[in-house]
């Protein structure tokens, strides 16, 4: 017992003449650093000192009712159990700290091995190693090893020390006052001298300039430089997108779109070779059947013309042998000579109303063709256009205009339609003036049928309702019965102060998008003060009809 006594004595005595060292985490009875495995675990004694294990294993336990160790440093007694050391609780928070200063070590360890890989700034102290460490206070460049060497001190190893790749740049001189820090820089417009200390900002030439810190500034400008690095980033991106697209389309068009093209191209004018087929084959009957009907007729004219000519020979034969006889002859054939001379009259007359085709027929067959390859039988081309449009609009203006017809005075709305027919150039138009009341535009789709043109009138002075003509006029852009009509706009009543001009109007009904498909034409109109309107609206349509006539005739 007693040589127990003596041996914690020594070992308390030891340790209380170690200085402690507050960086170092170790057992202060064996000087030893802690682990967080193995035999030199930190563990805790009811005192709240704490003792590596193996210093716990050296210590012998006393036994009374039951075994306790007394701590090495104030005697105080820890109960143990039959696990003996092993009974006691680990120091879990002195373990963690060591796992992390372990981890800490390694990363310094690691980040030191790449400083030397990076640097080749040499070590002051010894020009043959590589420094890896910058001393801050010092400002000296140091190898690891120097490092130990030369800040291994109390005083020296205060010093803060970074890796070299973290050193602070060295902030520039003032070009005035080169013993100062230039801590500024002038942002006046036409300053040339950019950096200042501040005896040049409160004392120089500066000092009624604007100015700024340098750190600011170049904040500002590294701001303005990643802001560009990014939109440059983002148009690199979008260049790179639109490459990639056009490489994509290159190797399309180089492989199946060139063939896909050609192919859509081929069944198109098949498509057009068949049309164009059926309506030869359409044309051809048409001709054949007015050829028979006109050759027909004009048998039938020949034969009636050689029996009245035969008819009159034989009267007139009969009447000169009668202006030889005797005169109660004559007498007796009066009756006979007067109904001849009425028959001969009669025959006369319907002679006279025989039309220039028959009176003096040609051999060649007069043949229009339209734009859109269609055969008319004449000099005429039959077209049925049908005028809509809102009530009040001035549709039958229109209408009675273009057919030189005065219109009574006040106008009267249109009830039910009116039908008119205007011959105009090579064309015969066959004009349906429909009411545009809002109780008859449900109607209005009952004459849609083989309508090959529509003229659409709008009020161009009553604003208010453009939005309702806008309704309107795309209803019958989407109706599938007039989808190869032409359509004709007037802006109506162009007279009045204040309407809206073509180009408005354009703008307003969306023209441009709805009408995109087909053939479509506006006109300003004002009926009742000029003609001029209208007759180009008539234009626009001979020309879209694209007719022109062409006139066969045999060679003699």
């Amino acid at each position: 017992m007693t040589e127990d006594m003596d041996q914690l004595n020594k070992y308390f005595n030891r340790s209380a003449s170690v200085s402690s060292k507050p960086n170092v985490l170790e057992c202060r009875v064996c000087e030893e650093v802690f682990t967080a495995e193995g035999g030199k675990v930190p563990r805790l004694l009811h005192c709240g000192h704490t003792v590596c294990h193996s210093c716990l294993l050296r210590l012998r336990p006393c036994v009374s009712d039951q075994k306790f160790l007394l701590c090495p440093f104030d005697r105080q007694p820890t109960a143990i159990k039959k696990n003996g050391v092993y009974s006691l609780k680990k120091n879990f928070v002195l373990i963690e700290l060591l796992e992390r200063l372990e981890e800490s070590n390694i990363e310094k360890n690691m980040k030191l091995e790449r400083e030397r890989l990076q640097s080749t700034q040499p070590c002051d102290e010894d020009e043959k190693h590589v420094a890896v460490l910058y001393c801050t206070v010092c400002m000296t460049h140091l190898c690891d090893a120097c490092d130990v060497l030369t800040h291994s001190s109390k005083t020296l190893a205060r010093h803060r020390r970074i890796p070299l790749s973290e050193k602070p740049k060295e902030k520039p001189k003032c070009p005035t006052h080169s013993t100062h820090i230039a801590e500024f820089t002038c942002t006046q417009d036409g300053c040339n001298s950019a950096l200042m200390c501040y005896l040049c900002r409160d004392y120089g030439r500066h000092s009624t300039h604007k100015h700024t810190l340098v750190e600011t500034e170049a904040e500002n400008i590294r701001v303005s430089i990643i802001t560009a690095m990014q939109k440059m980033t983002l148009f690199t991106e979008n260049m790179r997108d639109t490459a990639h697209r056009i490489e994509i389309v290159i190797q399309e068009l180089e492989g199946w779109a060139i063939e896909d093209a050609r192919q859509r191209v081929r069944q198109h004018f098949e498509k057009l070779r068949s049309l164009l087929a059926k309506q030869e084959k359409a044309a051809a009957m048409s001709v054949d059947a007015e050829t028979r009907e006109r050759l027909c007729t004009l048998r039938e004219l020949h034969e009636n013309l050689n029996m009245t000519r035969t008819q009159v020979a034989e009267v007139c034969i009969q009447w000169e042998s009668l202006l030889g006889s005797e005169d109660w002859k004559l007498l007796s054939s009066a009756r006979d000579v007067s109904q001849v001379l009425t028959s001969l009259e009669q025959q006369q007359k319907h002679y006279a109303q025989l039309g220039p085709d028959l009176l003096t027929p040609e051999s060649s067959i007069p043949i229009i063709f339209s734009r859109d390859n269609r055969v008319y039988i004449g000099t005429k081309i039959e077209m049925r256009v049908v005028i809509l449009g809102l009530d009040g609009a001035g549709k039958t203006s229109i209408l009675f205009a273009m057919r030189d017809m005065a219109l009574c005075s006040p106008p009267i709305p249109t009830i039910g339609f009116n039908v008119e027919s205007l011959e105009y150039k090579n064309l015969v138009f066959a004009l349906w003036d429909v009411g545009g009341q809002h109780k008859l535009r449900p109607l209005w789709k009952h004459y849609y049928h083989n309508t090959q043109a529509v003229v659409f009138v709008v009020d161009a002075s009553d604003r208010l309702r453009f939005k309702e003509a806008h309704k309107e006029l795309t209803k019958i852009v989407s109706e599938p019965e007039l989808k190869d009509a032409l359509l004709l706009i007037y802006a109506n009543k162009q007279d009045v102060p204040g309407c809206a001009t073509v180009e408005e109007l354009t703008e307003i009904l969306s023209l441009q998008k709805f009408c995109c498909g087909r053939a479509w034409h506006i006109e300003g109109s004002s009926p009742l003060t000029d003609s001029t309107g209208l007759i180009q609206g008539l234009d626009w349509l001979t020309q879209q009809l694209g007719a022109n006539e062409a006139l066969y005739t045999n060679s003699t």
